[in-house]
């Protein structure tokens, strides 16, 4: 749902896929050690890769688009499992690494990597037995069936160890630590006569792959990074090109270990043309007017193209260069960008500042298997144009840079470490050893007619917790907002209402269904209905209840504008017990209990209800919203409500 203040925040929005923005997440895992199986969920679909990596064996699955909802894990296995770790080797990819115990392995033909849902995945192991010795260059296994220290490691393959442990990152270096420290005790020496920086990460601790190493780098203006031989009190050095413009630093909780990131990037390197061959014919498909918010209030919430401004750059076209390597954006004058990728969202950003996107604005034609994903282009503010960017499976973004004066160019690389895990990897997810040739793992996908999967503690709400009644003798509809063409209110990070209220509703669905009650979805996808159509199926259907669930809006220039409110045309008893749960029991601004001519309220003939779960332009909800554990404890607030008031009547 949309509400904007007295006046409309102008932009122009262009969507040229009806996937969701956000990035998918892994929510939940379990070992199961007597069995050697590996399950996992997450919260939207993914298609996972698997590879064997010998010395020591392990099996890596990737997951492209996803990020982890948690930090990074390390935990200790059982039997011939030495280890279990899952992290995040880029922004956009969560690793799951199952290592063996040293001088073990499997048959890659015998490792089953299956599909039960499209949100659920097993990885099954065979019983792993001894290498054969002329295969296997892993120190042998002590009796007690520990392994050897790594110290046993060669020279050179510690070095390619280290290598695994620095990550060359769109916005900087990422180095992995055994130990993080205090960001109050970084120490930051620039030497602008040797052209070098130093770091000093007091209280932190280098693995051991990295000590004493010297690691090319080759981008960013550094030529090599220099790890001192002190594990204990680590000191990084870069050997700059040239002076360069400063450097920042911080720990990074999620990754395990310390971010080094330039303050200024020089992006002016690259060709005066355009690079590569001519860009590939596109289509206009620009929109001047935006999705609407649901119809039910709000008759001003609608997004029109702006005046042209003539102190602006007008950007042109976009375009995908022949060879699919680069991403090209055309302005009729000099163009400034800045570029980072948002983990949150999966989304690399652009923007343009002083800048305005053209009324004769041309967009690419995506392709299936193309090198992007998804691509999102608006006007954010009135001089200013963000584009968001999601790539395909086996792409990853290089540098954003000058190409010419009127354009920029994003390079998209192909990235062998989406189909096989090597390279600079990122703390307790990389593979550690000493590499070795590697072999695909066939995936099997998930039958066609199964529909997503929840992790039991998810689907099942804890005992006593929810009132329960009777199979059968309810039936309630849950309206999940909009859909389709109709993406509702577009809030910071580029969220969509559409996509947060589904994934809800899919939670108040599950809850529901465990203690007995009926539920009619009115939508089950990302597809359009029509606010007549959804009470015309409640109506027909002689639901019991009608629950609307929303997402709110304030428009992009009222970030503090945060909170739960619910509405009611009629009678609020419905409204108040769920107002009641979730006031109760999530930390939330409470916005209260409403009254409303809303479409929905006012032509459904049964109890019903419009919740509004907060606000997507909020600097506090925004982040709720996309939480997977936020939306769980939203719907199970939300079915317990729905629970009180059918016990009461």
């Amino acid at each position: 749902m949309s509400r904007l203040p007295g006046f409309a925040l102008t932009f122009l929005s262009v969507l040229l896929t009806s996937l969701p923005a956000m990035a998918g997440q892994l929510v939940n895992w379990n070992f199961n050690a007597s069995q050697n199986r590996f399950t996992f969920y997450t919260n939207s679909r993914v298609q996972p890769t698997a590879q064997l990596i010998p010395n020591p064996t392990r099996i890596v699955v990737d997951l492209p688009g996803t990020t982890l909802s948690g930090p990074t894990v390390r935990q200790a296995g059982s039997g011939r499992v030495r280890e279990i770790r899952i992290g995040e080797p880029d922004s956009f990819t969560t690793r799951v690494v199952i290592e063996l115990e040293a001088g073990y392995t499997v048959d890659p033909q015998q490792v089953k990597v299956r599909g039960i849902t499209p949100t659920q995945w097993v990885v099954e192991l065979p019983t792993p037995e001894l290498a054969p010795a002329s295969n296997n260059n892993a120190p042998a296994p002590n009796p007690d069936g520990s392994s050897l220290p790594s110290q046993n490691l060669t020279a050179a393959n510690s070095r390619r160890a280290g290598q695994q442990d620095l990550q060359v990152t769109g916005n900087g270096l990422f180095v992995r630590l055994d130990k993080n420290g205090d960001n109050s005790n970084i120490r930051i020496q620039p030497n602008a006569r040797q052209s070098t920086v130093n770091f000093e990460l007091a209280g932190a601790v280098l693995p051991e792959s990295l000590v004493g190493q010297s690691l090319p780098v080759g981008q960013y203006g550094v030529e090599e990074i220099k790890f001192s031989d002190n594990p204990n009190n680590p000191r990084l050095s870069l050997a700059l090109a040239d002076s360069g413009g400063g450097w920042n630093a911080y720990y990074s909780r999620v990754g395990g270990g310390v971010v080094l990131l330039p303050k200024q990037i020089n992006r002016s390197g690259g060709s005066n043309q355009a690079p590569g061959s001519a860009a590939v014919p596109v289509s206009n498909n620009t929109s001047n007017s935006s999705p609407s918010s649901s119809g039910n209030r709000s008759p001003n919430n609608r997004l029109v193209s702006q005046a042209s401004n003539r102190n602006l750059a007008n950007i042109t076209a976009i375009e995908v260069t022949r060879d699919d390597s680069q991403l090209i954006i055309r302005g009729d004058r000099q163009i400034s960008a800045r570029g980072n990728f948002n983990r949150l969202t999966g989304n690399y950003e652009i923007r343009l500042d002083r800048a305005q996107l053209s009324p004769q604005f041309q967009s690419p034609e995506l392709v299936t298997g193309g090198p992007i994903y998804q691509l999102n282009i608006r006007q954010e503010t009135t001089d200013s144009v963000l584009i968001l960017v999601q790539p395909n499976t086996g792409r990853r973004f290089g540098r954003l840079f000058r190409s010419g004066g009127n354009l920029y160019a994003l390079e998209l690389i192909p990235d062998a470490t989406a189909s096989r895990p090597s390279g600079n990897l990122s703390a307790s997810s990389s593979p550690r050893g000493t590499g070795g040739d590697q072999v695909s793992i066939a995936v099997q996908p998930p039958p066609a007619n199964a529909g997503p999967s929840f992790p039991p503690e998810w689907s099942s709400p804890p005992a006593g917790n929810l009132p329960s009644i009777p199979r059968g003798s309810r039936l309630v509809v849950v309206d999940p907002g909009h859909g389709g063409k109709d993406p509702g209110a577009i809030g910071i990070r580029g969220v969509q209402e559409k996509d947060v209220v589904l994934s809800v509703s899919r939670y108040v669905q599950q809850y529901l269904e465990q203690q007995g009650v009926r539920v009619l979805m009115t939508r089950t996808g990302d597809y359009f209905i029509s606010l007549q159509g959804r009470t015309d199926m409640a109506n027909r259907a002689g639901a019991d209840l009608f629950v609307s669930i929303h997402a709110n809006s304030m428009g992009m220039g009222r970030p503090d504008v945060n909170g739960f409110e619910i509405y009611y045309h009629g009678n609020a008893g419905l409204s108040q017990a769920i107002h009641r749960n979730v006031v109760n029991s999530l930390n939330v601004r409470d916005r209260r209990v409403r009254q409303a001519r809303f479409y929905v309220l006012r032509n459904s003939r049964m109890p019903s209800t419009l919740v509004e779960m907060g606000f997507v332009t909020g600097n506090e909800d925004n982040y709720k919203l996309t939480n997977p554990a936020f939306q769980q404890q939203m719907a199970q607030a939300i079915a317990k409500g729905v629970l009180e008031y059918l016990q009461q009547r």
